[in-house]
């Protein structure tokens, strides 16, 4: 999972790194073990830009919001529900 917002949560993301260069990097390694599907649990009120929103979504990454509103772990609730 890649917390595209807060690097104190899970999997933080280079701020120079492309959307495209994100999945490509996901789809690259999961290949080898079967049909990969990428879903990013991240805040979408919180992105500076939507060119990486844009960017991931036309590489097939499904972008799921997880407003914090000041909670921890609501990624990790969303999707354990």
């Amino acid at each position: 999972m890649f917390n595209l917002i807060d690097e104190s949560e899970n999997c933080p993301v280079p701020s120079n790194a492309t959307g495209y260069s994100i999945a490509n990097n996901i789809y690259s390694l999961a290949h080898p073990f079967g049909v990969v599907k990428i879903n990013a649990y991240l805040e979408i009120d919180k992105f500076k830009t939507g060119i990486i929103r844009s960017e991931l979504q036309t590489s097939g990454v499904s972008l799921v919001d997880c407003p914090h509103n000041g909670r921890k772990d609501v990624a990790d609730k969303i999707i354990l529900g």
